[in-house]
């Protein structure tokens, strides 16, 4: 688990339709959601999810709403 793997999925997040798609596709199913981001390589916590926004926004310069 890491903050540089949850950037890596922020990331893919942005640039992938595809993989955008099948994550809102599986977002009401919580366990369905956190199989599949494990099934493509992406192992971390709420918290380092959150940490990893705050070191995007602060290398693009976003002031988080």
């Amino acid at each position: 688990m890491s903050i540089e793997c949850a950037k890596a999925y922020i990331h893919r997040m942005r640039s992938d339709q595809d993989f955008r798609s099948k994550v809102t596709e599986l977002s009401d199913d919580e366990t369905a959601s956190w199989h599949h981001l494990l099934l493509n390589g992406y192992d971390f916590t709420m918290a380092e999810f959150r940490a990893a926004q705050d070191e995007i926004y602060q290398e693009y310069g976003i002031t988080p709403m």
